[in-house]
């Protein structure tokens, strides 16, 4: 397994996409509703080229045999009394790949890339009881609180969601 941050996604731009459409399809609480429109997925990764430009994200993608088998966003604060934070995004993990401890691996790395440029506070969210809430509290994150009702689900339910962080 390797991990590795993306400067650039023009390499990698289908198995994102692909990425993407696997984690909706299967559940994932990502900010996408199942199905995803024709051209969503696509749509959402050419707009975050801008960002990894400018430096006010990084995308780290874990690679198995040259295949990406997740991705883990870090958004950083661009607010001058919140530069010691980012937020983590959007980890995704593809179904053939799950249960291999990549997750905890690039949850890992975001620590490392997020000492690296002086953050010092992570937050993150997901969906209220989802499983990777036992993952984030393994890793060391608190649960700061609840919101009820905070996103909708494929399903047409209005779900809760769980605000957590980190101090490094």
């Amino acid at each position: 397994m390797k991990i590795e941050s993306l400067l650039s996604l023009s390499e990698s731009h289908d198995q994102l996409v692909a990425l993407l459409n696997d984690c909706v399809e299967s559940g994932a609480s990502v900010g996408f509703l199942a199905p995803l429109e024709a051209g969503e997925a696509e749509r959402y990764w050419q707009g975050m080229a801008a960002d990894l430009a400018e430096g006010t994200r990084t995308l780290l993608v874990a690679r198995e045999t040259g295949r990406i088998a997740g991705a883990v966003q870090i958004s950083y604060c661009p607010k001058k009394n919140g530069s010691h934070r980012a937020e983590v995004e959007k980890l995704m993990v593809h179904t053939a790949f799950r249960q291999r401890g990549i997750a905890q691996q690039l949850m890992a790395e975001v620590e490392r890339q997020a000492l690296a440029n002086q953050r010092t506070l992570l937050v993150l969210d997901t969906r209220t009881g989802d499983t990777a809430s036992i993952l984030y509290r393994k890793a060391g994150y608190q649960e700061a609180g609840q919101i009820p009702q905070f996103a909708r689900s494929s399903a047409g339910t209005l779900d809760g969601t769980t605000f957590f962080y980190k101090l490094l």
